[in-house]
């Protein structure tokens, strides 16, 4: 009996140690998807935390970010070619980019367009970057565009490991984002 228990407990640690190609070929085919979950903002010592739905239709991205009782809500969306945000009590910024829009707005660079790789727990094919995968061969952290990124708390959604938590480091600013609900469509 301990014999086909061990069996078992073997089997099922085949199935997670996947080869990193083949969760990236998974990875790629995820081009529709909805996470939502909180996002903590840490910046010199101050915290802010809101709520988090982020649509993400191919090239199509639709982020909407909310404050406790849906206090303060901001509105990003956009793809590779033009941009628009949406803060409480404004007229909407565009720009020809997310990345720009951002630049613009608060005088640095975020790779907003390259973050939808980082959600599903995978580098940008779009800028090089330095990986540390686990025994799973899920990533564990990158470094790219100058931020650190950080996952854990891996989740199995379909026949994918998708992360719970990702922590994003760089310019003095650390964004934590703890997804709640994932869906794959």
């Amino acid at each position: 009996m301990l014999i086909f228990s061990l069996g078992l407990t073997g089997c099922s640690l085949l199935d997670l140690q996947q080869d990193s190609e083949l969760l990236e070929k998974r990875l790629n085919k995820i081009q529709n998807w909805q996470v939502r979950g909180k996002l903590s903002v840490i910046n010199q010592g101050e915290a802010v935390t809101g709520f988090l739905t982020w649509q993400q239709n191919r090239q199509d991205f639709d982020i909407f970010l909310s404050g406790p009782f849906g206090q303060g809500s901001s509105h990003l969306v956009g793809n590779h070619q033009q941009a628009s945000l949406t803060l409480p009590g404004q007229d909407p910024v565009h720009a020809d980019s997310a990345d720009e829009l951002m630049e613009q707005l608060v005088g640095w660079k975020f790779p907003v367009l390259d973050i939808r790789y980082w959600v599903k727990g995978q580098a940008s094919p779009n800028s090089p970057a330095t990986e540390v995968r686990n025994a799973m061969g899920l990533l564990e952290s990158l470094q790219q565009h100058g931020w650190k990124v950080q996952f854990s708390r891996y989740q199995r959604i379909g026949d994918n490991w998708l992360p719970g938590r990702i922590k994003i480091v760089g310019n003095e600013f650390t964004f934590i984002f703890a997804i709640k609900d994932w869906d794959i469509k």
